[in-house]
């Protein structure tokens, strides 16, 4: 070794371990191993002295493989882990005291990432929150969005002595409702199995206690909402926005219940692209009453020429 640090390749390296020069370096690991005892030196693999030997060995790809960070992983994804098979890197079983170490030392690591209550909350909450964004067929980006939410939530001790199921599907249906995701509170309580009273009260502490800004769904994205879930042709989601713009013109939409306008407004225009549509269909996806309905339809029918 030279004193300015770089590797003299007229001399072999020297194992640290066994003493012997039978060291080489890997080009998957980028690091010096001994192909004797199979240790591995501690020759640092971003010094100036490795990044020549690969420039001399021709192998230049500096690409890093494995798992990105995730919020919706309790430990994101960068926690150590010893594997359960009680061989070493060349497959060679250990001997048994080394098998009482390696256990050993595979227990006291699964100790130290469980170490506190909010470490084992957020392990068990994620996990049930992601089985509840698969069944609900969310995409990534709102599973790590209800991550964080509910990341915050734990850090203010918001789940001790409260329901984790309730304050899981509060952070999904906020996130939802961020991202503009089209998910009731209905669907998220089915796929939680809990009541959407449990889910709402969670939602409000949520809301209070980390000042979250949630987005208001305006009366477009209501009427597309149920089309969506009734199935409706493109003719009919047209029809039903071009009503909705002619009701906002003439102001009748101001102190309604937007889901009860817009299945109103979806009922009409089923009706003008001769689409057979039932009342209680509607009423059942937009979660009003056939009442609420009938009343908005006769209103709009008085005040707009359709």
């Amino acid at each position: 070794m030279h004193p300015e640090g770089k590797v003299d390749r007229s001399k072999p390296l020297i194992c640290e371990f066994c003493k012997s020069d039978s060291v080489i370096f890997d080009n998957v690991s980028f690091e010096y191993v001994c192909s004797a005892c199979g240790c591995v030196s501690s020759q640092d693999p971003n010094s100036d002295s490795m990044t020549n030997f690969r420039a001399n060995s021709g192998y230049n790809d500096r690409t890093r493989t494995g798992m990105p960070e995730s919020l919706a992983i309790h430990n994101k994804g960068l926690s150590t882990l010893i594997g359960i098979g009680d061989t070493d890197a060349r497959g060679k079983a250990l001997e048994p005291s080394q098998k009482n170490s390696i256990q050993r030392l595979r227990t006291w690591n699964n100790r130290a990432q469980l170490n506190d209550s909010v470490s084992r909350n957020l392990e068990k909450a994620l996990k049930l929150l992601n089985n509840f964004g698969d069944k609900l067929y969310l995409s990534q980006a709102v599973i790590e969005g209800a991550a964080y939410i509910y990341r915050k939530a734990a850090i203010k001790k918001l789940a001790k002595g409260r329901s984790t199921l309730g304050l899981v599907g509060a952070a999904l249906y906020a996130a939802c409702r961020e991202t503009a995701t089209p998910k009731t509170i209905t669907d998220i309580a089915t796929a939680c199995n809990i009541t959407t009273k449990d889910i709402m009260s969670h939602y409000k502490l949520i809301l209070k206690e980390l000042s979250l800004q949630m987005p208001v769904l305006h009366g477009p994205d209501y009427v597309t909402l149920i089309c969506n879930r009734l199935q409706l042709s493109e003719k009919t989601k047209r029809e039903a926005l071009r009503i909705f713009s002619m009701v906002q013109q003439n102001r009748i939409s101001i102190g309604k219940n937007p889901r009860a306008l817009a299945g109103s407004i979806i009922y009409l225009a089923s009706q003008n692209c001769n689409e057979f549509l039932r009342q209680v269909e509607i009423c059942q996806v937009a979660e009003i009453s056939t009442v609420s309905l009938r009343k908005r339809c006769k209103e709009i029918k008085s005040k707009v020429e359709l």
